[in-house]
């Protein structure tokens, strides 16, 4: 989950692709584990899914190199020029799990963000797009 270092960051989405996420950890990893870290999670590593608007996505990594993305990620301070923390709320097995994790984490993120705005669409939209994820 990306985190904005500014609150008044929270309200603006944060326009990314699953493309630039994925440029970002590799150059990230290259940079903290060199050469040999960026090749060994090169094949295997893919974003499954990223909202812009709770700025959180699933990345899907080999288990054998969880703890070098997971480090990463926590050594990334910025993003596209943008101060930032990333936080990895969950991590499991199977997808599936990182689903219902990333649904429940989605549905708390969109109500805290969208007090005063209607926001069933948002949430419906969230999780039809989370759950449409190929397991």
């Amino acid at each position: 989950m990306l985190e904005p270092s500014h609150a008044s960051d929270t309200a603006q989405p944060l326009v990314m692709t699953n493309q630039d996420i994925l440029r970002l950890v590799r150059e990230n990893v290259k940079l903290n584990f060199g050469d040999s870290g960026a090749g060994h999670i090169l094949a295997g590593m893919q974003v499954k899914h990223f909202n812009p608007h709770t700025r959180l996505g699933i990345i899907k990594v080999p288990r054998d190199h969880i703890k070098m993305v997971t480090a990463t990620l926590a050594l990334i301070t910025r993003v596209k020029k943008t101060p930032c923390a990333l936080r990895v709320r969950h991590t499991s097995g199977t997808i599936k799990k990182c689903q219902k994790s990333a649904i429940r984490t989605d549905r708390e993120l969109i109500l805290a963000y969208h007090k005063d705005a209607n926001v069933t669409q948002l949430l419906r939209d969230s999780e039809s797009q989370i759950s449409a994820l190929e397991i």
